[in-house]
C-alpha cells in the first residue's frame, strides 16, 4: 500500500512538473504573426538590432566595392569599402500609437585600395586627373525616427518581409533627395544636394525571427546597395555620373568577432567613439557623408 501511494505521489509530481514545463515552453515560444502590427514591430526590431532584450547592443559589418558610372564610359572600380554599425534599439511608447522602438547608432565606412586592401588616404581621381584627400564616412549619429504599431493617422504597421521556405527576407529601398544637413559651406564640391538610393535586404532564419524570445539572432545576413552622387571629397561637383556601392554583410557578436582590420582601426584613439552606440535618449538628428566632411574642411580652414 505504501509503495502504491508513493508511486501515485510520484506520478502526480511528474504531471505537475510536465504541466509547469509545458506552460514555460509555451510562454517562451510564442510565434509572431507578421500580419499583426504589434508582432510586425517585434520582428522588425529583432532584425534592426538583433534581439528584443532591453539594452542589447547590435553589431554589424558589411564590405564590398565602389564603382563609378558615367554615360558612354566603362564602369570603373574605384575602391573596396568596409563598414561597421553599432546600435541599440530602445523601447518607446505612445498612448495612441502603441509600443515601438527607435534606432540609435554610429556608423563608420573606410575606403580601401582594391589591390592592397589598405585604407586609402589620398587618391588620384581618374575622372578629373587631380589628387584629393580621402575622407571616411564617420556618421555620428545614425538615429532613426521611432517606429510604432500604428501611424499617427491610425494606419497599422505592415511588415515588409516575406517568408521564403526557411528564411524571412526583407527588402528596404530608401530614396533620399534633400539639402545636406551639413556641408552647405562646401556645396560646390558635390553639387549642393544629397541624392541617393539605398537598398538593404535582410535574410534571417524563420525559426529564429518568428518568436518573441529575447535570445539574440545568430543567422542574420544582409546586402546593401547604394546608388548616389559623388562623395563630396572627390570634388566632382555636378559632373555627370554617379557611384554604385555593392556590399554584403552580417551580424557579429561584438567587436572581438569583427575582421582584424576593423579591430585594429577601433583600437586607435581617433576611432574609439565607434566602439559603442550613442545613449538611448540621444536627441541628435541623423548625420550623413557631408557631416564629417564639413568638420574636416572647417578644421583645415577651407573656404
Amino acid at each position: 500500500m505504501l509503495i502504491h501511494r508513493n508511486m501515485a505521489d510520484h506520478m502526480r509530481l511528474f504531471a505537475i512538473l510536465g504541466l509547469s514545463l509545458g506552460l514555460m515552453a509555451s510562454a517562451q515560444a510564442r510565434t509572431l504573426d507578421l500580419a499583426k502590427p504589434e508582432d510586425g514591430i517585434l520582428a522588425s526590431k529583432k532584425i534592426a538590432c538583433g534581439s528584443l532584450k532591453p539594452d542589447f547592443i547590435g553589431y554589424a559589418v558589411w564590405k564590398g566595392k565602389v564603382y563609378s558610372r558615367v554615360s558612354w564610359e566603362s564602369d570603373r572600380l574605384l575602391f573596396d569599402v568596409i563598414v561597421i554599425n553599432i546600435r541599440r534599439c530602445p523601447t518607446v511608447t505612445d498612448p495612441q500609437r502603441g509600443t515601438g522602438y527607435r534606432v540609435v547608432s554610429r556608423e563608420l565606412m573606410m575606403f580601401l585600395d582594391p589591390a592592397t586592401g589598405k585604407i586609402v588616404e589620398t587618391w588620384d581621381n581618374p575622372h578629373t586627373g587631380k589628387t584629393v584627400k580621402v575622407v571616411p564616412v564617420m556618421n555620428d549619429p545614425v538615429n532613426l525616427p521611432p517606429l510604432f504599431p500604428y501611424a499617427r493617422d491610425g494606419k497599422p504597421y505592415k511588415f515588409s518581409g516575406e517568408i521564403l521556405g526557411d528564411l524571412v527576407v526583407r527588402n528596404l529601398p530608401t530614396p533620399v533627395y534633400q539639402p545636406p544637413p551639413q556641408g552647405k559651406d562646401f556645396a560646390e564640391a558635390f553639387g549642393g544636394h544629397s541624392q541617393a538610393m539605398e537598398v538593404y535586404t535582410h535574410f534571417v532564419q524563420k525559426k529564429e525571427l518568428l518568436n518573441d524570445s529575447e535570445k539574440p539572432l545568430t543567422t542574420l545576413h544582409l546586402s546593401w546597395y547604394r546608388f548616389s552622387h559623388w562623395m563630396p571629397w572627390m570634388k566632382m561637383g555636378e559632373r555627370p555620373g554617379y557611384l554604385i556601392f555593392s556590399t554584403y554583410g552580417w551580424r557579429t557578436k561584438g567587436i572581438d568577432d569583427m575582421p582584424q582590420q576593423i579591430k585594429d582601426l577601433l583600437a586607435k584613439p581617433e576611432y574609439a567613439l565607434f566602439r559603442e552606440p550613442p545613449p538611448a535618449d540621444d536627441p541628435r538628428p541623423m548625420s550623413d557623408e557631408f557631416t564629417y566632411f564639413d568638420q574636416v574642411m572647417k578644421a583645415e580652414g577651407k573656404k
